[in-house]
Parts: C-alpha cells; sequence; structure tokens
C-alpha cells in the first residue's frame, strides 16, 4: 500500500457570469479606432500638379520626394485659407486651424491609393469583421490637399461626414522633410499619436507615404509644425455594397489572444451556462462609436454602418448563430417629473409622436411610450443613473413593475448605454397652453439570448448522441456497400 497522499483531481471552480462579462469588456476596449504605416509608392506618385492661380490657370508641378525649400513655399502660396466645418457652415478661424487647403479643381495626383496598395491597407483594420458578414466594399474619395507650414496647426476636431454611408477618414502624408505636425486620436478616453515625420524619415525606401486612416467620430489633433513644411491628401471613406470597386475587408487569420477569439470563446461560454439568463433575454452594448440618425426615424441603417468594436461584436455574434439588432433605449418618464418610476422602454425605431398629442383624448406621455416598445429590467447600476439619484428605492421600482401588467425583458449590460447615438422626438404638449416639448433615447446594440436549452443553447441528450451514432454507422455501411459493388480502378 502506497504511503504517498490521495491526489484526488481537483475540478475548477467554475468562472462566474460577472467574472466573464468582464472579459467581454476587455475584449471590446482592446480595439483601436485607427490604423496607421508607411508604404512604398512609385516615384511618380509622388508629383503633384496644381494651379498657381486659379483665374489665369497657369499649372506647375511639385516632385514631394525631393522638394526644395522653396518649391514648398511656392505651393503653400499657392492654396487658400483652410477653413472648418462648424453648425455645417465654413468657418475661417486662424486660431483653432492654421493651414493652406487646395479643392479637387485645383491639383491633381497620380496617387492612386488602389493600386498603391493603400486601401488594402487599411482595409483589414477600418472593416474589422465585415468582410465575414456582409458585402460592403471600403471606397476611398479624394477629398483636398493640405499644406502645414511652420507654425501651422489644427485643434482638436471631428470631421464632418459627407453623407450617412461615410465611417471615415484617410490621410496620407508626403515624405517632405518636416518636425513636428504629428496626429494625436482620441476616442472614448483614451489618446494615441501618430509622428508621420519619424514614420517617414525612418523609411527604408525613400519613396514612400506615411498613412493613417481613421473613423469620423475620432477626436483628432494636428499639433503644430515645427519646422518644414507637411504636405498631405485627405481622402473620405465610405462603405457601399458595389463590390466592383475599391476591397472589402479581406480575411483574417486571428491568434488565440486576439480581441476577437476571447471575445467569441467568452459568449459560448456564457451561453453554455444554465445560470445566464435561463429564460433568455438580450445582451446590451452602449454603441463605441457614433453614427447619424436618419430623418424617417428608421433606425436599422445604422446596422449597415457599424464600424470598430461595434462591428465586431455583431460579427462575432452572427459566427454564434446569434441574432443581432439596433434598437432606441427610451426612459418612459425621462426628464419629466412624475408620482411614479417610469419603465426602460425599448422600441425598434426613433419614436414617432407627430401623430400624437397631449390631452384629454389620448393617454400620457409615459403610457404611450411604454406601450410602443418592450419594457427591460434594471440591473442596479441601471437603476442608480435613472432613478436612484432622484431619491427613488429599488423596492420602489419594484412595486411599479408589480403594478405593471406587462413583463420585463431580462438585459445583462455589457457595456453601458451612453449619449454618443442620441434620437430626439418632438412632440405637442399640454400645460396652460400648448407646447413643443421633446423625448430622447439612445441607441444601442442588442444581442438576443434564447432560453436555456432552446436554440444555438440546445443541450445534447444521450438519445441525441446515440441518435448521431446510429446515422454515423448507417453511412459507413452505405459506403462500404459502395465500394464492394464499384469498378476495379
Amino acid at each position: 500500500m502506497s504511503n504517498s497522499p490521495d491526489r484526488r483531481e481537483e475540478t475548477p471552480t467554475p468562472m462566474a457570469i460577472a467574472d466573464r462579462m468582464e472579459i467581454l469588456r476587455n475584449a471590446i476596449r482592446k480595439t483601436a479606432p485607427y490604423t496607421a504605416g508607411v508604404r512604398p509608392v512609385k516615384p511618380e506618385d509622388l508629383v503633384i500638379y496644381y494651379n498657381v492661380n486659379v483665374e489665369d490657370n497657369r499649372a506647375r508641378s511639385i516632385d514631394l520626394s525631393n522638394a526644395s525649400d522653396e518649391a514648398l513655399k511656392d505651393l503653400a502660396a499657392a492654396c487658400q485659407k483652410a477653413t472648418f466645418g462648424l453648425n455645417q457652415n465654413d468657418v475661417l478661424d486662424e486660431t483653432y486651424r492654421k493651414a493652406g487647403k487646395m479643392d479637387l479643381n485645383q491639383f491633381a495626383t497620380r496617387l492612386d491609393v488602389v493600386s498603391s496598395g493603400l486601401v488594402a491597407a487599411i482595409s483589414p483594420g477600418i472593416m474589422q469583421a465585415r468582410a465575414r458578414d456582409d458585402d460592403k466594399t471600403l471606397i476611398a474619395e479624394l477629398y483636398k490637399l493640405n499644406v502645414y507650414g511652420p507654425g501651422s496647426f489644427f485643434k482638436a476636431h471631428q470631421d464632418t461626414p459627407r453623407s450617412n454611408s461615410m465611417i471615415g477618414s484617410l490621410v496620407v502624408v508626403f515624405p517632405t522633410s518636416h518636425k513636428g505636425g504629428e496626429l494625436t486620436l482620441e476616442h472614448d478616453g483614451t489618446v494615441w499619436t501618430f509622428d508621420s515625420a519619424t514614420e517617414i524619415a525612418e523609411a527604408a525606401n525613400s519613396s514612400s507615404v506615411a498613412y493613417v486612416a481613421f473613423y469620423s467620430d475620432v477626436i483628432h489633433t494636428v499639433q503644430p509644425v515645427m519646422s518644414g513644411y507637411r504636405v498631405t491628401l485627405t481622402y473620405n471613406l465610405f462603405l457601399r455594397e458595389d463590390s466592383a470597386i475599391g476591397l472589402d475587408g479581406g480575411t483574417l487569420f486571428y491568434h488565440s489572444q486576439h480581441p476577437d477569439v476571447i471575445f467569441e470563446n467568452t459568449l459560448e461560454a456564457l451561453l453554455a451556462d444554465p445560470e445566464f439568463l435561463p429564460k433568455g433575454g438580450l445582451l446590451g452594448f452602449g454603441l463605441s462609436h457614433q453614427y447619424p440618425i436618419p430623418s424617417n426615424y428608421r433606425i436599422e441603417v445604422v446596422s449597415d454602418m457599424l464600424k470598430g468594436s461595434d462591428a465586431r461584436i455583431r460579427a462575432v455574434a452572427r459566427r454564434l448563430n446569434l441574432e443581432t439588432n439596433i434598437k432606441v433605449l427610451y426612459d418612459s418618464l425621462g426628464d419629466r417629473d412624475g408620482d411614479e418610476i417610469g419603465q426602460d422602454v425599448l422600441t425598434d425605431d426613433v419614436l414617432d409622436l407627430d401623430d400624437w398629442a397631449e390631452d384629454e383624448n389620448n393617454d400620457s406621455l409615459q403610457y404611450e411610450i411604454e406601450h410602443r416598445g418592450i419594457l427591460l429590467e434594471r440591473d442596479d447600476e441601471r437603476f442608480e443613473e435613472t432613478y436612484g439619484r432622484r431619491g427613488w428605492t429599488r423596492e420602489d421600482d419594484e412595486e411599479a413593475f408589480r403594478r405593471s401588467p406587462r413583463p420585463r425583458t431580462a438585459v445583462h449590460w455589457v457595456t453601458r448605454i451612453n449619449e454618443l447615438t442620441r434620437a430626439l422626438t418632438r412632440y405637442v404638449g399640454q400645460g396652460n397652453e400648448a407646447y413643443m416639448g421633446f423625448v430622447y433615447g439612445n441607441v444601442a446594440l442588442f444581442v438576443d439570448v434564447p432560453a436555456f436549452g432552446d436554440g444555438v443553447r440546445a443541450v445534447e441528450t444521450d438519445s441525441d448522441e446515440e441518435e448521431e451514432k446510429e446515422e454515423a454507422g448507417e453511412i459507413e455501411e452505405q459506403v462500404e456497400i459502395k465500394v464492394e459493388d464499384g469498378d476495379p480502378e
């Protein structure tokens, strides 16, 4: 008999649902909202042709691979002062932006961002997981040429989307000698810096350009140029369904520690846990990026424009055969005072109250909102951010739920709801006199989770395994018969 201690294999402690939810959050946060680098191009791609004077059409050319200071000064002098968008207007304010610009009718370039491989270089980062779940194509359209001379800069700003299909910008920086002009990018509290001057100076090939592509809701800043001239081309990036032009996101292969793999594996583990949403419900994701709201109240257009981590969430869910939807979350009481607690209401589209008015012939606005969608459960954090600060308690919330004849759908918020993409609805209110009121809703991404045992969460029983074995045996027998009956080679 052995005197060694009894070494029984310990069963690992199951990971708590809260821990898995935190892993999902961390996987989402690891996505950078830009892609950047240096790429060699043909020498002739570095030549710019431009008008010296728009009125007399005198033209010049400049080779930006070895341009002299005098030639760069001439290019800068031919530029107009750069404006920026503010409240749908072009504003000239050199305390906020100091740079030169040329519109498309003032210059020409031989650089082709498709044939040069630039679009292919940025597509995996900008398109993310899109190539796996839809037929969208990334299109780059030339927008402007900019020259930043000594002392030029552009303070923190966001690009103005030119259409609902625009998702970002591509900036190509030519290899002119300069110092400063770094591009800093900020999103969700994190700041990145791309120093194109240093990157180009260290490039092995002298005929190279630096590039950076980022989403349209990323706040970015051009730091002051200390010396030399920073010359750039800016392209607007669009998603379109015409696969004949541009490039799709390509096929990406991820290592085991890639955020996408971690996210997918963790979500699969949650689905396999009978304690997680046992009766089914929703996984809620506050959007990481900002999207335009259509004027026709139809919110599904946002689904077609998802980018970054928002697109990755949808792609992973689809790979697991889970349905995803963009919906609008309303607090039925909103900012109004009331004797009751409002409900969290989830609607398929932005509320349309054009045909509704607050008067004695209609139900209250709170009732109207609550019957336009489904009601959601509120966790402690969600309750605190809506009603806890007003002095209400969880007991008040439960009492309001008990009085309601309608059920609440369970929801686990992976990332909290936010106001990045906010929907506004007007309505006619009635006090001492009629007034125009407003209702606000926040757009978020939701993954439908079936009840445990249903759909993708179906539990395989012993009888299922026996049936699979029997089917496999029948197939083997059929194969053997065919081999025996077949002609010899």
